[in-house]
């Protein structure tokens, strides 16, 4: 209750106007209740007994008939301190049950049994378990006293004491049980409407937590539909730009370079976030794939080594000659993800220098190889008052980072979140101007298999000739930068412009592979693959099918699978990884046409 209530206030209902919370207000009635009758009982019993009550009674009813005008008073002042007001009650009932038992009566009647009974569950209903277990003991404890010492044969309860004659007694025990009724009563009335209360809230928190996972389900088509549509046009500038390499001049190559890094920093930002939002709806799973740690960090320096020399600095990769020998089975891609991260923060804030990239291997058994990278830079250095921030999405080390650098914020905020799935954690030193040590522990399981490393030779001086290949793309340009890299590689190239059309065009000619969109108008690629398998020629109903997708949903490739396709490329796609899917398959041929 935030607002003060004077002094001379004697309504009740205002201090309850002021007390949103049932049980706060059901404990405010209870003591009101309970002082109000105790005042009751006494102006009423007063006049009955004032001429054969003892002299020590009569002072002791008129001390608790002050006390109890005192505490009701206090409650309307001051409701916060309901707390200490029921303390005082209940120890004024605890000092009545023994000095009746012991000091006045001596013995045990109905109105002592009363008091009993009402300290024992006010105490509950007003104030803390402790303490109303410790004031039921001490209300208890007498009746037991007497119980021990009188003897059970001779331990009745008395009705009428001598110095309470009628009409007082019978009046005191009426007003005691309309009292035990009234505070039941109240609490029950106050524990309906808190249990109404927590279901009504119950309801809406369901509500707001399905209107949350809509929103959140929305967001994720959302992303997902625009991850689609940015990764198409890419698809088409990214693949012209490597198309035109090959016959482009010196300057014309160099412009096409630019082009080629600002399309690829326009998928790396679209990248970003829907992995974030992956991460965030926990729909990352990892892949387990044999992998070399020294083959995959000089890979992935090796990418960003042109980035580092425009701005003259060094990358020294050091690998632990215990991870050369050794190959490790991990998620390759996500292990990527967060060693190009972090290098291409260092490169980023980093104007002078080097950055060093190390992977240390720490104690290994038989099964696994714990190892520890560490990627130090001698960039610009974080303040340890923004070391932990820097770790939130969208957020950078300050404003002027931000303005100075640009970037979205995202990367590092993936990289713990990715963390998070190999088992691990980032630490991070660093010093403002000297630069910062991010470093990460991942415990790998060590592979035991045969390795065949497969090497893909450039694309630009490969060939499928021979290679019958069906298209089934709705984008135009799309399906003609695949002609385009097709007919390059001497491959044979018909294109279909939906699913359906694809099906028709499979059934009337023989094709090596088709590869299928997915998200296609009239029929989807789905659909279609679901067709061609269902064709009752065995060849054409078994002829491979690669999804080419732009979509990036976290059960991609349980989708391509289930449909019935062999395998899938992501837009925007390297020519080199589509030939490496193609190039067994023209061998395969090769190898059928010379048998046959």
């Amino acid at each position: 209750m935030e607002t003060p209530i004077s002094v001379f206030n004697f309504s009740l209902k205002k201090v309850l106007g002021m007390e949103p919370d049932n049980l706060k207000k059901a404990r405010i009635k209870i003591v009101y209740t309970i002082l109000l009758l105790s005042i009751l009982k006494i102006v009423v019993l007063l006049p009955m007994v004032h001429q054969t009550i003892q002299q020590g009674q009569l002072y002791r009813v008129i001390a608790a008939l002050v006390l109890y005008v005192g505490l009701a008073k206090y409650l309307l002042y001051k409701p916060a301190h309901i707390g200490i007001i029921s303390h005082g009650m209940i120890i004024t009932g605890v000092i009545a049950i023994w000095a009746n038992l012991l000091h006045f009566q001596q013995g045990v009647n109905l109105v002592t049994l009363q008091f009993v009974f009402m300290v024992t569950f006010v105490s509950y209903y007003l104030i803390d378990s402790r303490y109303a277990i410790i004031y039921s003991i001490f209300s208890i404890a007498p009746l037991m006293y007497i119980l021990a010492t009188s003897g059970r044969d001779k331990w009745e309860v008395g009705f009428v004491p001598q110095e309470l004659p009628s009409p007082g007694f019978e009046t005191i025990v009426f007003m005691n049980f309309c009292t035990m009724v009234l505070v039941h009563y109240l609490f029950y009335c106050a524990f309906r409407a808190n249990v109404t209360e927590k279901e009504e809230l119950n309801k809406q928190l369901e509500a707001q937590v399905a209107e949350t996972k809509a929103l959140a389900e929305s967001r994720s088509v959302f992303l997902s539909t625009m991850s689609h549509e940015l990764r198409t046009p890419l698809n088409a500038v990214i693949g012209m730009a490597n198309l035109v390499k090959d016959t482009a001049t010196e300057e014309q190559t160099e412009n096409l370079d630019i082009l080629e890094f600002s399309a690829m920093s326009l998928l790396t930002l679209v990248n970003d976030i829907l992995d974030y939002n992956k991460s965030e709806n926990d729909k990352i799973e990892l892949e387990a794939i044999p992998v070399s740690l020294p083959d995959m960090l000089h890979k992935v320096c090796s990418g960003l080594k042109l980035k580092a020399s425009e701005k003259g600095l060094d990358i020294i990769l050091d690998v632990d000659d215990r991870l050369k020998s050794n190959w490790v089975m991990t998620d390759p891609t996500r292990l990527t993800q967060i060693v190009y991260n972090l290098v291409g923060n260092a490169i980023k804030f980093t104007e002078r220098g080097r950055v060093n990239i190390r992977a240390t291997a720490m104690a290994a058994t038989e099964e696994y190889i714990p190892v520890q990278f560490t990627i130090a830079d001698t960039g610009i250095g974080i303040p340890l008052n923004r070391q932990e921030a820097i770790f939130d999405p969208f957020t950078q080390a300050s404003a002027e980072t931000t303005r100075h650098y640009g970037g979205t914020g995202l990367g590092l905020a993936i990289v713990k979140r990715l963390l998070k799935l190999f088992g691990s954690d980032i630490g991070l030193q660093s010093k403002p101007g000297y630069g910062s040590t991010f470093t990460f522990n991942i415990k790998f399981e060590l592979y035991h298999g045969a390795i065949n490393p497969i090497t893909v030779k450039p694309a630009t001086a490969s060939t499928l000739e021979g290679l019958s290949v069906l298209i089934a793309e709705d984008n135009p340009i799309n399906s003609l930068l695949l002609v385009k890299l097709l007919t390059k590689w001497n491959a044979m190239c018909v294109v279909a412009v939906n699913g359906r059309d694809a099906v028709e065009k499979l059934k009337q000619s023989s094709f090596d592979v088709v590869l299928m969109d997915v998200h296609m108008p009239v029929m989807d690629g789905y659909q279609a693959t679901k067709l061609i398998r269902e064709l009752p020629d065995p060849v054409k109903a078994r002829v491979p099918i690669f999804a080419l997708t732009a979509s990036v949903a976290h059960n991609i490739s349980g989708k391509v699978a289930l449909s019935g396709m062999n395998d899938y490329l992501t837009k925007p796609f390297q020519p080199a990884l589509l030939f490496q899917k193609l190039a067994p398959l023209n061998k395969f041929r090769e190898g059928s046409v010379m048998v046959g």
